[in-house]
């Protein structure tokens, strides 16, 4: 049986896995707080949210080598990382919450 794209269960896992290749913040709850590859702070709760300071993405990057560019795998991006914005503009900053 061939997997089905749209399966729950794989999208849950491909999120894990992209999750668990992130970089731990000594002092937080790993389950919560992560850096990604760019050292942006994301949180779990925030995928997809792109209206967050910590929302984040699970991106499909190639591998180096031939084999590599068959076997892709997720990894987790912070929104900014995902729209090519640098870090030097916050648009959080000087801004109290609602």
């Amino acid at each position: 049986m061939a997997r089905i794209a749209q399966d729950p269960f794989l999208i849950l896992q491909g999120r894990v896995e992209a999750w668990e290749r992130c970089a731990r913040i000594p002092g937080c709850d790993k389950a919560v707080w992560r850096q990604d590859g760019e050292g942006r702070v994301i949180r779990w709760s925030d995928f997809g949210d792109r209206f967050s300071r910590y929302g984040w993405e699970a991106v499909s990057r190639p591998r180096p080598g031939m084999l590599g560019r068959a076997l892709k795998r997720l990894e987790a991006v912070h929104w900014r990382g995902v729209t090519g914005e640098s870090l030097s503009v916050d648009p959080f900053l000087g801004r109290e919450a609602a």
